[in-house]
């Protein structure tokens, strides 16, 4: 069975696409069933996430910038906390292939957005897929429980920039894992961007694929590795794949907490860039940040400005 992408056949006639984790940790993880659909088909596809890890100081790889490295693996090379590179061990003795995954680090708007134009530039993009673990990319600011914004916005002011790549999408999975988030806002949110044309389809993963599988084999060789905190909402995907619902702990790190394991996880909602881009009212604030902490100061300034909406719950 395979993943029935509904923007495939706008992904397919990119010449050189770029998948990425929009908003750091595993993000990027959740691309990869998208990733392995594609290349199965012969397309070039290429791997980066917004990295959480200390890429300025990363030993080797591929440096085109200082906070832009692509890493492949090095069995020589030990890191406390680096999913990316642990991907690229994934890729090479699972999958017997040579995967470089690119590493943006953790910056403000600025540094991010010239590391997103040298990258399009080494590699010849025409299309960016952001994938998104979690729903908070589709947050505009004004909601009672927003979830972690910054990174998200910080990579969606980045790619905004990039006006030349007319083929640009972003993607959620993982729909409910996320703790601090308004989900009745959420869907008022998908509403909207639906009026507007923005929302472009989904699809599910079911435990048949052979996407999924390579998915689910990538999240647990890695979570495996030492000081590799479990992801949360990968985790969570991988529950709701399996057939479990409600308060289900897939790991030791949620134990004591509640979630809400449930078949919308694994569930793809693909939008399109410009829409997202347009609503969000971070985005204006993040224009000449240099280090994440002026991001972070930006939008908190800001978001004390904006009036919420009233906290509410989906009424199911």
């Amino acid at each position: 069975m395979k993943l029935n992408i509904p923007i495939l056949d706008d992904l397919m006639e990119c010449e050189n696409l770029l998948i990425a984790g929009i908003g750091g940790g595993f993000d990027i993880f959740c691309g990869l069933p998208i990733y392995y659909e594609l290349t199965k088909r012969g397309k070039k596809v290429h791997l980066a996430n917004f990295s959480f890890s200390d890429i300025e100081n990363i030993r080797h790889g591929i440096r085109l910038t200082p906070t832009l490295v692509g890493v492949n693996f090095d069995p020589g090379e030990l890191y406390p906390y680096f999913p990316e590179f642990y991907l690229a061990e994934w890729f090479r003795v699972r999958q017997n292939q040579e995967v470089v995954v690119w590493c943006f680090h953790k910056t403000g708007a600025s540094p991010l957005t010239e590391n997103y134009r040298v990258l399009a530039e080494h590699l010849s993009l025409d299309g960016i897929l952001l994938v998104d673990g979690g729903v908070d990319s589709l947050m505009r600011g004004d909601e009672a429980e927003k979830g972690t914004v910054i990174e998200d916005a910080t990579s969606l002011f980045a790619v905004n920039e990039l006006s030349n790549i007319h083929k640009r999408f972003l993607v959620c999975a993982g729909f409910g894992a996320e703790q601090d988030i308004t989900y009745a806002h959420v869907f008022e949110n998908i509403a909207a961007i639906t009026k507007e044309g923005g929302f472009l389809g989904a699809c599910s993963l079911t435990p048949s694929m052979p996407a999924y599988q390579a998915f689910e084999d990538a999240v647990l060789h890695v979570q495996g590795k030492p000081f590799h905190d479990p992801s949360v909402i990968n985790s969570s995907i991988i529950s709701a794949v399996r057939g479990n619902y409600g308060d289900y702990h897939l790991t030791e790190k949620t134990k004591g907490s509640r979630l809400w394991i449930s078949p919308l996880m694994p569930l793809y909602w693909f939008f399109d860039f410009d829409v997202i881009s347009k609503r969000n009212l971070f985005l204006s604030q993040l224009r000449g940040t240099s280090t994440f902490r002026d991001a972070m100061s930006r939008v908190f300034e800001f978001g004390r400005y904006i009036k919420s909406r009233l906290q509410t719950k989906v009424p199911l």
